[in-house]
């Protein structure tokens, strides 16, 4: 290899001093390359996947030099990473690669900027480092590493109102030189819709859905099963199987047969942001994505970690999830489920299911067997009587996740229409020697839980036992309860004031205390 030059030398030593800031800055707003008139052909390529070797970066300079998709900035997740790829006169020239802020000073901060490695690092702390040509098939070239900030708000809050920010990256050898802007976006985000539902559940959450700061992408495990389903627990009035069949969709059972059909399309979402589906309308590099569940969604998006495939070499074996959202999740479970499954409420389950709210305990779907989701969903809601799932979601997670978690509370108000509904008391009626039907007044519900709870799911469960929840009060869990006299507003609803509560967590640094990790 080739000693560098004098003036190369010469030139890497007193960078720092030569930086044109006001180019930098200029870089920052356009997000664009800049080149002097000796200028260095600076390619932003994402190795996803054709430059891994694993999970990593590979060190084959042939291909460095001849793949990769040209992109122009990153999804702010601290694990995405690019290549940078310039061509050289010869082998052996060395270039001094300097990352800035968007005010053009030299990064001091990783985790806000971003860093650069060598390539065959997977250590990313630099700010300016050396970069080496050498000799590949395409002729001499030289590369390095850029991997995205840990998130896109920054401390501070200045970032709440940016669909994008950006860094530039300076490489420089001698009197030659190309500054290249980065453009940082926000993750996608996911909305993971719970028990029974479906992703039109969140058509009512506003602000959050037409908030053009974010590329929304809603999961959807709905899908029926009735032609897959070939037996199932607890039995039902055989007079009443062929609705039960018929009716039967994924979104009723539990978290390890739907986490699957989530993580792919995750991974579908992602995708499509990549390829432009984002707001700043351009091809971007990233692998990871937030997500917002909705009570069982919650559950479901904690499940992802225990997919084998979830820590993929496409992901850099760091997972499709950025960070996590809960909203009314039974983390410790519900009694309802319980309460479901006792065969003393046969009734009222038989009732819910030929309305399509169907409880299973255990399923045959396919040939595989499942389990249903009221089973996973079963817990006294202190942390006690846990289901199998929820015992497994107890214990250390394989890749712990950072949570914010939201949860509601019903007001007595919202319990007085029980007293008055005609559902109500026709299912007490209907179901008098049911447990839960009996309870169905303002003041019988609250007993069922033995604690505050947003009629569905108790307080305690929907914290995780924790003490930094978003505490929501004067709302129910779902539209769906309000036949029965529940009153307004749902969790997902606008009035509720939970979508904008969500919106002001994504702006929250994952770094802050409000995200706890499990």
């Amino acid at each position: 290899m080739r000693s560098a030059s004098l003036a190369a030398i010469l030139a890497v030593a007193t960078i720092a001093s030569v930086v044109d800031a006001a180019t930098a800055q200029d870089l920052v707003q356009t997000g664009a390359d800049s080149r002097s008139a000796g200028s260095i052909a600076v390619t932003l390529l994402d190795p996803v996947p054709d430059l891994l070797s694993g999970s990593a970066v590979t060190t084959d300079y042939n291909t460095l030099a001849t793949a990769g998709r040209p992109v122009q900035g990153v999804d702010a997740d601290g694990v995405t990473e690019l290549v940078l790829r310039w061509p050289a006169t010869s082998v052996g020239v060395q270039y001094a690669v300097t990352l800035f802020n968007d005010q053009g000073k030299q990064s001091n901060s990783p985790n806000n900027d971003g860093a650069l490695a060598p390539v065959g690092s997977t250590s990313f702390t630099k700010s300016r480092l050396a970069a080496i040509s050498v000799n590949t098939s395409a002729g001499p070239m030289a590369f390095v590493l850029y991997r995205a900030p840990i998130d896109f708000p920054r401390p501070g809050g200045r970032d709440s109102a940016s669909i994008k920010r950006a860094v530039s990256i300076k490489v420089q050898q001698s009197t030659n030189s190309s500054t290249t802007g980065v453009s940082i976006l926000r993750p996608p985000v996911m909305l993971v819709h719970g028990l029974w539902g479906e992703p039109a559940d969140w058509d009512s959450f506003t602000p959050f859905i037409t908030d053009a700061r974010f590329a929304e992408f809603r999961a959807d495990y709905s899908a029926s099963i009735s032609s897959e389903l070939t037996s199932y627990t607890p039995s039902y009035p055989s007079g009443d199987q062929a609705t039960i069949q018929a009716l039967a969709t994924a979104a009723s059972l539990g978290f390890s047969y739907n986490a699957p059909t989530a993580l792919d399309e995750m991974a579908s979402a992602i995708t499509e942001f990549d390829d432009g589906t984002n707001p700043a309308g351009i091809p971007v590099a990233g692998v990871q994505m937030d997500l917002v569940g909705h009570s069982m969604g919650g559950d479901v998006s904690r499940w992802l970690p225990q997919e084998s495939n979830f820590l993929s070499d496409d992901t850099f074996a760091q997972g499709s999830v950025h960070k996590v959202i809960t909203i009314g999740t039974p983390h410790l479970g519900t009694p309802l489920a319980i309460d479901m499954l006792n065969d003393s409420n046969s009734c009222v389950r038989t009732t819910l299911a030929l309305d399509g709210d169907i409880t299973f305990d255990t399923a045959v779907v396919g040939g595989d067997n499942a389990t249903g989701a009221m089973n996973d969903l079963q817990g006294d809601g202190f942390g006690g009587s846990l289901s199998n799932a929820l015992t497994t979601l107890s214990q250390p997670s394989p890749h712990p996740l950072p949570f914010a978690l939201v949860y509601g509370l019903v007001s007595q108000s919202q319990l007085n229409g029980l007293n008055t509904s005609w559902d109500a008391f026709l299912l007490r009626l209907l179901c008098s020697g049911d447990p839960l039907a009996g309870s169905l007044t303002s003041t019988g519900w609250p007993q069922v839980f033995g604690q505050s709870s947003d009629a569905i799911v108790p307080e305690i469960s929907e914290v995780n036992s924790l003490s930094n929840g978003v505490q929501i009060n004067g709302v129910v869990h779902s539209t769906a309860i309000f036949v029965l006299g529940f009153g307004p507003p749902a969790e997902l609803q606008q009035a509720s004031g939970i979508p904008a509560k969500v919106v002001n967590l994504l702006n929250t640094p994952v770094t802050s205390g409000t995200y706890a990790h499990f």
